[in-house]
């Protein structure tokens, strides 16, 4: 196979989103190459995990733990927007809405983030304006943190990295070819085969020094059919032929290829949902004059304006069985003890396998057959891990639970290059 200008050898860090740690073994060509492979558990919250895997931090290092924060003044929902959507919200459907609003932030937001994915997600339109997304730049871009990441110090290095994934910019076919087979639910894996495309496609072209490829279709899969259904067993199946594809070829241009695939998290059988917008009903308090609430999937986010509202929110809260409010050691263990209150004065979090819903990502319908969010400690809550072309590691098997923020420090030892002193993660390669 011919080879092509560029680096002689390629660190390939492949993350496939929701890769249940027992799916490793359902996966013949990765289970086959595996020189060690061991369990992941992933940071607290939802965007935590991109923090965590590119730098090596904990939420509370980088205030990344959850999508949106509680940030009035923030760049993502401009004031004519907001107005223009609570006023329409009074005459006009709720769902052509929502299309048009996602086009006005593609064209028009301040967040690049905003700008790519369009993301407005079911906040209330009169609250819209309370919130922002909490990630302002692409992990990728200078800047993304006030740590380095790896792209940061690769950047210094002089090494040339190419990425393939969440929020990466896409033709106009694509962005249409995604968007038709997630409302037709048709092709869950379209988006993932794009990916492999779109990277053979650069590989013909240069030959970068690392590459970073994030898979999604175990996710929407385990969202939508659930972690242990026949989708997700095609599903496993499908990336595992998609991920020796990429791997083969890239063995075929370099003249060598060390492998770090990990799943950022892994997902939950979902057993039953709860309407907490009902329970806060009952309530003697007002939202948003007393408090305000944010309803992720797997927990409810409180800020207060009043103490009476705190005390009838906790109150309630500490009746219902099918969650905790987070005290503050546990707030500790989780490392979600922030310098400002952006991101949450209460958390709420429920137990595996429960939901919330309504929320914020979605209104109306059944809910998801499969989760993630929960405790980072819960079993099904946890990703899969392996190695492989690393030297020193030849253990099949130990057994091992590694910590997500443990995957920067082993990139890094791939390169040469030193950890930042504001990471506490160990590399895979110095145990």
């Amino acid at each position: 196979m011919k080879k092509y200008p560029g680096a002689d050898s390629l660190t390939l860090f492949i993350i496939l989103d929701a890769f249940r740690h027992d799916y490793l073994l359902r996966a013949p060509y990765l289970s086959s190459i595996a020189d060690w492979h061991g369990d992941v558990r992933e940071t607290f919250g939802f965007i935590s995990t991109r923090p965590a895997m590119c730098a090596g931090v904990y939420p509370e290092e980088t205030d990344l733990c959850f999508e949106y924060q509680f940030r009035p003044e923030g760049k993502t929902f401009s004031p004519r927007l907001c107005a223009t959507l609570e006023a329409a919200s009074k005459i006009l459907p709720l769902r052509p809405l929502k299309l048009a609003a996602s086009a006005w932030l593609r064209a028009t937001s301040r967040n690049i983030i905003a700008r790519r994915t369009g993301l407005i997600g079911n906040i209330p339109f009169d609250q819209l304006r309370l919130f922002d997304l909490s990630e302002h730049r692409l992990q990728t871009e200078p800047g993304y943190l006030a740590t380095p990441t790896i792209y940061d110090l690769l950047r210094e290095a002089g090494q040339d990295f190419s990425y393939f994934g969440f929020a990466r910019s896409k033709s106009p076919r694509e962005i249409l070819r995604r968007i038709r087979s997630l409302v037709l639910g048709n092709d869950l894996l379209e988006a993932d085969r794009s990916l492999v495309r779109n990277y053979l496609g650069d590989l013909e072209r240069h030959r970068p020094a690392f590459a970073h490829l994030h898979f999604s279709a175990c996710d929407w899969v385990g969202h939508r059919f659930g972690p242990d259904s026949d989708e997700m067993e095609a599903t496993i199946l499908a990336l595992d032929r998609m991920v020796e594809e990429v791997h083969g070829q890239a063995l075929g241009r370099y003249d060598r290829v060390r492998l770090l695939l990990s799943a950022d998290h892994g997902m939950v059988g979902v057993t039953s949902s709860h309407d907490l917008r009902r329970e806060l009903a009952r309530l003697p308090v007002s939202e948003p004059e007393d408090y305000v609430a944010f309803l992720d999937s797997t927990m409810a986010r409180f800020w207060f304006f009043k103490p009476a509202a705190e005390r009838a929110i906790r109150q309630s809260l500490d009746d219902l069985p099918w969650g905790t409010v987070l005290s503050e050691e546990e707030r500790a263990r989780h490392r979600i003890r922030f310098r400002d209150n952006a991101n949450g004065d209460l958390f709420f979090l429920l137990n595996p396998g429960e939901v919330l819903l309504p929320n914020y990502y979605q209104a109306t319908g059944a809910p998801p057959h499969g989760m993630h969010g929960y405790d980072p400690d819960e079993r099904d809550n946890q990703g899969a891990v392996l190695l492989h072309g690393f030297p020193g590691k030849a253990v099949r098997d130990t057994g091992a639970l590694i910590d997500l923020v443990d995957l920067f420090p082993t990139l890094l030892d791939l390169h040469g290059l030193p950890k930042p002193t504001e990471s506490s993660a160990r590399s895979l390669l110095q145990r």
